[in-house]
């Protein structure tokens, strides 16, 4: 009881005692919530990073099943369309050959 009526009679050393505590927990309240994100950022990290992995696999695997599975004429380079250049330069070639 003598502790709350010395806090009673010193209103302004209250005031200041309760700051104290207030800054104190806000300040390790706010170093938790740090580390608690960057611990989820880390995390977040490794499972984007192992999904990456498991992708990159995936996809390597498919490719060796098409590589395996494929026939040969499939494996051939397919021939390309030519490109607007070309095909105007091509143009041109034909009509000068038709009229020569």
């Amino acid at each position: 009881m003598g502790f709350i009526q010395m806090l009673a009679n010193n209103f302004w050393l209250t005031v200041v005692i309760m700051l104290f505590i207030i800054t104190m927990v806000s300040i390790v309240f706010g170093i938790l919530l740090e580390v608690y994100k960057t611990s989820i950022r880390a995390s977040e990290k490794r499972l984007e990073l192992r999904n990456e992995e498991l992708r990159l696999q995936l996809s390597l695997e498919q490719q060796k099943k098409e590589n395996i599975g494929g026939t040969p004429s499939t494996r051939l380079p397919q021939p390309q369309e030519p490109s607007w250049e070309e095909q105007s330069q091509l143009h041109y070639e034909m009509g000068y050959q038709q009229q020569g």
